[in-house]
């Protein structure tokens, strides 16, 4: 008797669990997404935090609310790894199903491939931005400087959005550095803007920086400096151990092929954590394992504890 209701207990709050995760994906689903990463040479973070957040909204079923999403915004032209980091993003696209074809025209953008690129990215990002409404609000991710971000919503200023349709949307970002990032000596103007500058524009605007316990609060309390704190970041430069924390992701997914590659979605993921690496370009090269910047999405977005454990990152992926 005591062990059927041993198990009757478990399967309630299973139950409880499955629910309760329904409702949170429900929630997010009320909002679009736009995601935008830059890739810059002395830090390869984004390598493996940009097919992470593929892998996130994928998990989530929101491939379809992804509205926008463009990279490699480095200053000054393309960046040493654009490469390793066009992967992340649009063969991780391709692979998990988000995206038809890794050169199609969609609603990802590689704004160091081309000036044309770069221009259809801020039209389309304005448009995204223009569309916005207290209904179906569009959550900006800033993962890194926002000088393209900038540049699409004076744009949509420009084009004679209302400021009151643009106020819905909300920026979200988990670093000050990437809030700070601007080079105000610089002759090209797009680089002096930043995270204050976007506050200029659109006072009335959500903006969720930081600081806030939304993004980086501790469960036990206070809020975390950055998504660095947790688990999301295990880079040989934050002295953890890499890839290996991450080994258990090789039995996550259905197989996918394609790129010269055949194995489970964990594996693709492992592959591109792998690729962050880079010790030979100094000291803040080697980000192996360092997906911080999606720690915004399982945190703000999903609604999973904002101070992430390894252990919570998992159970996400390989629990029900």
């Amino acid at each position: 008797m005591r062990y059927c209701k041993l198990i009757m207990l478990l399967f309630f709050v299973s139950l409880v669990t499955e629910i309760s995760f329904g409702q949170k994906i429900d929630n997010a689903r009320k909002y679009r997404y736009a995601y935008s990463t830059d890739g810059f040479n002395q830090d390869r973070d984004d390598v493996a935090g940009s097919a992470m957040a593929v892998a996130l909204f994928d998990k989530a079923g929101l491939s379809d609310r992804v509205a926008h999403f463009h990279f490699n915004t480095n200053f000054g032209g393309k960046p040493s790894h654009a490469e390793e980091h066009r992967k992340s993003v649009l063969q991780t696209g391709v692979l998990f199903g988000m995206i038809e074809a890794e050169n199609a025209a969609d609603a990802y953008f590689d704004v160091s491939r081309s000036k044309e690129e770069r221009l259809a990215a801020i039209e389309h990002l304005s448009i995204q931005m223009s569309n916005s409404t207290l209904e179906e609000p569009l959550i900006m991710i800033c993962a890194g400087g926002v000088q393209t971000v900038y540049l699409a919503l004076e744009k949509a200023i420009q084009d004679g959005a209302q400021k009151e349709t643009l106020s819905s949307t909300t920026f979200l970002s988990h670093g000050k550095a990437n809030e700070i990032t601007a080079r105000k000596k610089s002759d090209n103007p797009d680089y002096h803007n930043n995270w204050a500058s976007l506050e200029l524009l659109l006072p009335n605007a959500r903006f969720i920086d930081y600081t806030s316990s939304l993004v980086n609060g501790r469960r036990e309390g206070g809020v975390n400096a950055s998504q660095n704190s947790t688990a999301w970041n295990q880079s040989p430069r934050n002295k953890k151990k890499g890839n290996i924390p991450w080994k258990w992701l090789k039995d996550y997914g259905e197989n996918v092929e394609g790129f010269g590659f055949s194995g489970t979605k964990g594996e693709w993921l492992l592959g591109r954590l792998k690729a962050a690496g880079a010790p030979e370009i100094g000291h803040n090269g080697n980000a192996e394992g360092d997906a911080s910047d999606a720690g915004m999405i399982f945190g703000y977005v999903l609604s999973q504890p904002t101070d992430a454990t390894m252990e919570d990152i998992k159970q996400y992926f390989m629990g029900n």
